[in-house]
């Protein structure tokens, strides 16, 4: 996939002022009034879009949504569904977020939700029952299934569920996290479960022609010469499985902890390990989904000490698709690899 050339800061700018226009009847003829207006209009609801963190966390999930999807790069296109002027006689009718056509050739739309359940691990997701007809209405006449892609967040994880899945209660529709994980359809987007032996050790070496003695306050400084990555005690030379296992120690779901090894009073170097937080005794634990892994990247590239600072980033299209070979077979990097099919 690649992004098709478009210049939105200049065509999208300058519908909103078109419509900007129409709405205050500003005539182009006095055009310092006319921008003037337009751009104290456009700063007045930035600023407040800026204070609202509820539409930041919001816009933020969308973007990212879009570009896991990139990332991973196994579909033929996707498409912003809910920009643009739509005129309907069903005013009922709500556009969801997102077109895509999949690797198969189908058509689905997609509606991006963030969902926090704070301090309760239970709470139920819910939409209204008429906002989510006007969804699976528009998307049937266009021709396309709908689907919600929801992004749990308290878990980092991410369902794409039909409208089917939800129940009615009262006037809502609803779905928890169990069923939306049985209705997950993430795999029609080139998401996957992956799995290796553990630990995972990133082993920096001290260089010992430099100074790297502790202290008697128990602290040091030394200079690494080297670095070696290992996989349940196997050391990773192949320069696409160190990519691999770099990845998934950054990015994966495993428990991180860090020891020194010490020769008496001088580094000899720092490991760094990364193991699962239970060994179930079947020789591999599962890391995470590539979606998982994508979104712990995304957000901690969109904040500043801890707080949400940027909505979108530059991205590689399919790099997160190609970071393992369909054929790939790990010498001293074993995976498994799953993909979750939904009930």
């Amino acid at each position: 996939m690649k992004r098709l050339p478009r210049n939105p800061i200049r065509f999208d700018v300058f519908n909103a002022f078109a419509e900007f226009g129409r709405l205050e009847k500003v005539s182009l003829r006095d055009p310092v009034a006319a921008t003037d207006g337009f751009v104290e209009h456009m700063r007045a609801s930035v600023r407040r879009s800026i204070s609202n963190e509820a539409m930041l966390h919001g816009v933020r999930t969308e973007s990212m949504f879009e570009a896991l999807v990139v990332s991973l790069g196994t579909i033929q296109l996707l498409k912003q569904e809910d920009s643009g002027e739509v005129y309907a006689s069903d005013e009922a009718l709500k556009v969801p977020d997102l077109k895509m056509i999949l690797s198969d050739g189908s058509q689905i739309m997609v509606e991006v939700k963030n969902f926090y359940q704070a301090n309760d691990a239970t709470q139920l997701f819910e939409l209204g029952h008429e906002y989510l007809e006007g969804l699976d209405r528009y998307s049937r006449m266009m021709g396309c299934d709908l689907f919600l892609a929801i992004y749990w967040a308290k878990w980092n994880l991410w369902t794409l569920v039909p409208p089917e899945a939800f129940e009615m209660q009262g006037r809502k529709k609803m779905i928890d996290l169990p069923s939306a994980m049985k209705a997950n359809n993430m795999v029609i987007v080139g998401d996957y479960g992956i799995g290796t032996k553990f630990p995972l050790v990133l082993l920096m070496h001290a260089d010992k022609t430099k100074p790297r003695s502790i202290g008697p306050d128990q602290t040091g400084e030394f200079t690494i010469s080297d670095v070696e990555i290992y996989c349940a005690g196997r050391l990773i030379t192949d320069p696409v499985e160190t990519r691999i296992a770099s990845y998934l120690m950054f990015y994966g779901k495993w428990e991180y902890e860090s020891e020194p090894k010490l020769v008496g009073d001088e580094i000899e170097a720092v490991e760094h390990r990364w193991t699962p937080p239970e060994d179930h005794q079947q020789g591999f634990e599962i890391v995470g989904w590539l979606s998982e892994m994508f979104s712990t990247f995304y957000r901690f590239a969109t904040q500043d000490d801890g707080r949400l600072a940027r909505l979108k980033l530059d991205l590689t299209t399919g790099f997160l698709g190609r970071l393992i070979p369909e054929d790939f077979k790990g010498a001293n990097l074993p995976l498994w690899r799953f993909r979750l099919q939904p009930r």
